[in-house]
């Protein structure tokens, strides 16, 4: 046998193990998960890549999709191939976006707030931070409903710009950064496509509102979002 041909040889098997691979993903975790045929999924299997999987109720199921991330999913059906698509693009734009905030200086700036202690007590109040219309939780029931909101600085005479950030309620992964020089801002949480959500704003000298929780009640938000973990990277 030729050298030439066992490169070609070693070339090809490679190939085909490689594409073998890559249509077939590790089941990490699994309880309560079974196929389109009703046939259960167990850990340490592996799954075709365009499968049709039901998660039932306290049920998990988490794969090596060989990607940054695990793909994690709690209770529901869902399609693996769209769902790694759907994680993929998602961690791209949480990184995009935690690039974004590093340029600007503000990713880990800490604003010094004037507290004001409770008296006979450790509770305390930062009694300067930007103040939101909106407070609590707002549950949104579709998918189209806008949300508006408006906020005052207690520096009357800042000029500069304002950042929105909103982020995955669970494990504050970046869903987007809004910048405007208003005081008000129109959103449309359903488009992003997660149920649980907060934001806040914030200032460019740091000084910023407190996390207000956002709930999107809709068929087509995911359920999953909380499963997925963005600031402990798997791999």
């Amino acid at each position: 046998m030729t050298v030439k041909f066992k490169t070609l040889l070693f070339l090809l098997i490679s190939f085909i193990t490689t594409s073998v691979h890559a249509q077939f993903y590790e089941v990490l975790e699994a309880k309560k998960v079974v196929q389109s045929d009703g046939s259960k999924i167990k850990k340490g299997r592996y799954i075709n890549w365009r499968s049709i999987v039901t998660v039932k109720e306290k049920g998990f199921l988490m794969l090596d999709i060989e990607s940054a991330m695990h793909l994690k999913l709690g209770p529901g059906t869902y399609d693996i191939h769209q769902e790694g698509k759907r994680l993929n693009a998602w961690y791209a734009r949480h990184l995009s976006l935690t690039g974004l905030l590093k340029r600007k200086g503000i990713i880990t700036c800490k604003f010094r707030y004037k507290t004001l202690v409770v008296p006979g007590s450790d509770r305390h109040y930062e009694i300067d931070r930007i103040e939101l219309n909106q407070k609590g939780v707002t549950t949104l029931k579709s998918d189209t409903v806008s949300l508006k909101i408006e906020w005052a600085n207690p520096d009357y005479q800042y000029k500069g710009s304002y950042y929105v950030v909103i982020r995955d309620y669970y494990n504050q992964g970046f869903i987007d950064v809004i910048e405007t020089r208003e005081t008000s801002l129109t959103l449309y949480p359903g488009r992003y496509g997660h149920r649980h959500m907060y934001y806040s704003v914030m200032a460019q000298n740091c000084r910023a509102s407190l996390r207000y929780k956002l709930e999107v009640v809709s068929n087509t938000t995911y359920p999953s979002s909380r499963y997925t973990n963005f600031l402990e990277p798997d791999h």
